[in-house]
């Protein structure tokens, strides 16, 4: 019996390093409905150093450009393995004519993400 229970246990243990080390730091923001176009694309690559946390501001229009209406914001991590960074909104975003977008690295990775804007 304590050897089944034993067993269980390490199962448990296992199948939680298999689903955090799966994990991957995807963000959407808003929804993508019929007629929205990308207005902009951006990718942002970084190298890793250690102990260090990298950041990168993305900032929709770019100057000199007209904002458009946002619908939706998907921002991507291509790095995976649990090892990638996160996003999150600083300004603007849904619903209005521009957007900051703030990207941040775990600490000692680097950071890779595609970040797309939708709008009308």
């Amino acid at each position: 019996m304590k050897f089944a229970t034993a067993f269980v246990v390490l199962a448990a243990v296992l199948g939680s390093c298999y689903l955090v080390s799966a994990q991957s730091h995807n963000y959407f923001f808003g929804a993508r409905v019929p007629y929205d176009t990308l207005v902009n694309q951006t990718t942002v690559i970084q190298t890793g150093a250690f102990l260090r946390v990298r950041s990168q501001e993305v900032i929709y229009p770019l100057k000199g450009q007209r904002g458009r209406n946002i619908t939706a914001i998907y921002v991507y991590d291509r790095l995976g393995g649990g090892r990638g960074g996160f996003a999150s909104i600083t300004s603007g975003g849904i619903g209005k004519n521009f957007t900051r977008i703030y990207l941040k690295s775990q600490r000692g990775n680097g950071m890779n993400f595609q970040v797309e804007v939708y709008g009308r």
